[in-house]
């Protein structure tokens, strides 16, 4: 028998012929995985450069790639000194963004009533408009105080919510052990939430490291003396295109090095946090228990706490400020300017009428950007192809800034829906995206590994197993979107179409009329809270409809 064998599977090669080792096969399959990521950016850039060079050659929004990495190289000497300033304001920013998450999410989850307290004052922090705040944080803080507060406060939130995540997704068994032993919420706090969180955490971390350099441009866009924003500002208003476009390389590879840095953390620091881990509890509030009377008197009472504490925090900010009462407005002006003043009804008119148009375009790009959102994570999930092509595009379009592709999507959109959709969905579904499918990627294989055994396919696997396992992450990825969404819509009425609060705050800040940039930041903070609580709702809904 073993001459038979030996036989059939010859143990040497031929003579003459070369040996046969495999190696190259491995280390050209190897090769092309690592290229593979780069093929979605790389078919991009080529179109790009050939509609450039043909059909849009007349256009002045769009240069060409090569061009704009000429422009790039040459004007080093230039961008140098204001990357380096928006380094700086993008990494404290994110020091003390994320700082202040992590402790206000430990607290939370200690002590259940400073959330119910709080929470709500931080949506509205979270959602105060920077396009018209900038002017005003200017006047308060020197630079780059400001900015390094923009830029803080678009990474909080963000990190807030992930951090909850994941200190609620600690084992039950695991924590009752620790109290079992005689621990309380501190030793559990410290010997299992922590840990678990940790994979949560550097999700949020991930979203945050681009967003940070985002917000630290678009303060330096609304008033600053130096970095990449300010040179942007100045790049625009001489018509300098390309010029414009290279510095928003320069803030692009800015925003890719902090998340590259935040990944090789990620992997440094927890390596064992790449699969398998399950996100068992939300951050969200808990379901409430008992009759509709009674969940309704609970959320209507807790709700009217935190419109108290940011009335109060919004009064006692601006008597702190010392500044004059020209341009800080209280809430009691704010009532004036709606209610009693004599041209109160026309302001009010104005008002409304304005935040007509902001609403609207907030759910549009709310429900484009959670359906791309989706359906992107579900492709990635099934597909490695489009994993490869969909993740490395979606950061890349992450950290471009905004005010530098704008007239590219005035461009391609228009002025009208078209670019509403696009920006507002853009801003709600790449943070959606990124938390959805890093908790599916974290799904116990065990469920998967069950689902292929028996005969099923990827897609059911996905279906059944990945998707039901992540729901506290898109119900976590929903209620962030949420606010965001309107945000969204105020980037794109600002920067776009010329309408709605967006906009109109803008004009009536440069234009000193104060009662209205102050009434519209009420507005919006109003809309937001409803927009959190209805999709908080949705949650707790779902929740009890699963629970059974």
């Amino acid at each position: 028998m073993s001459q038979v064998l030996t036989a059939a599977v010859p143990t040497t090669p031929p003579a003459g012929a070369p040996p046969v080792t495999g190696r190259p096969r491995r280390r050209t399959a190897s090769l092309a995985g690592r290229l593979a990521p780069l093929t979605g950016p790389a078919v991009v850039l080529a179109a790009w450069e050939l509609a450039s060079r043909t059909v849009l050659a007349d256009s002045y929004a769009l240069p060409a790639p090569t061009e704009i990495l000429v422009r790039f190289v040459q004007d080093v000497p230039f961008a140098w000194p204001n990357l380096r300033q928006t380094a700086f304001e993008a990494a404290m920013g994110w020091l003390w963004g994320n700082l202040v998450a992590v402790l206000a999410a430990a607290v939370f989850v200690l002590v259940r009533p400073v959330e119910t307290m709080l929470f709500r004052v931080f949506v509205a922090l979270y959602c105060l408009p920077i396009v018209a705040l900038a002017p005003i944080l200017g006047a308060v803080l020197s630079e780059p105080r400001a900015q390094i507060v923009i830029s803080a406060q678009g990474v909080f939130f963000t990190t807030l919510i992930a951090t909850m995540l994941g200190l609620r997704s600690a084992s039950q068994t695991n924590l009752d052990l620790v109290t079992v032993s005689g621990g309380g919420g501190w030793r559990q706090l410290v010997m299992v939430r922590v840990h678990a969180a940790l994979p949560s955490l550097f999700s949020g971390l991930r979203i945050a490291a681009p967003a940070a350099v985002l917000g630290a441009v678009v303060g330096e866009y609304l008033g600053a003396r130096s970095g990449l924003g300010v040179a942007m500002v100045y790049s625009q208003q001489s018509l300098d295109i390309t010029r414009t476009w290279a510095l928003a390389l320069y803030t692009t590879l800015l925003a890719a090095a902090f998340y590259l840095l935040t990944v090789l953390a990620e992997r440094l620091l927890i390596p064992w946090a790449t699969h398998g881990t399950a996100l068992q509890a939300l951050p969200a509030p808990a379901v409430r228990r008992g009759g509709r009377l009674r969940r309704t008197s609970a959320t209507l009472g807790s709700a009217a706490l935190s419109v108290g504490l940011v009335l109060a925090l919004w009064h006692g900010a601006v008597v702190l400020s010392g500044l004059s009462s020209y341009f800080m407005k209280t809430p009691v002006d704010v009532w004036a300017h709606l209610f009693t003043d004599a041209d109160a009804a026309a302001n009010r008119s104005e008002l409304w009428s304005s935040l007509l148009i902001t609403v609207q375009d907030t759910v549009l790009g709310y429900a484009a950007g959670t359906l791309a959102a989706l359906g992107l994570a579900t492709a990635v999930a099934v597909s490695t192809a489009a994993r490869r092509v969909v993740l490395p595009f979606t950061i890349a379009l992450r950290a471009v800034p905004l005010v530098a592709l704008t007239p590219l999507f005035v461009l391609l959109f228009g002025r009208g829906v078209g670019v509403v959709l696009f920006i507002g969905g853009l801003v709600t579904c790449i943070p959606t995206l990124i938390t959805v499918v890093t908790a599916m990627d974290r799904t116990p294989t065990a469920g998967r590994d069950l689902v292929t055994v028996n005969g099923g396919s990827r897609w059911q696997a996905v279906i059944r197993v990945m998707l039901p396992s992540a729901l506290p992450a898109v119900f976590a990825a929903a209620r962030v979107a949420a606010p965001t969404a309107l945000l969204g819509a105020l980037l794109a009425e600002w920067l776009a179409t010329g309408e709605g609060l967006g906009s109109d705050m803008l004009r009536a800040a440069a234009g000193a009329q104060f009662g209205f940039v102050w009434s519209g930041v009420a507005a919006i903070t109003l809309v937001a809270f409803l927009l959190y609580a209805l999709a908080t709702a949705a949650e707790s809904a779902s929740l009890r409809r699963l629970g059974g």
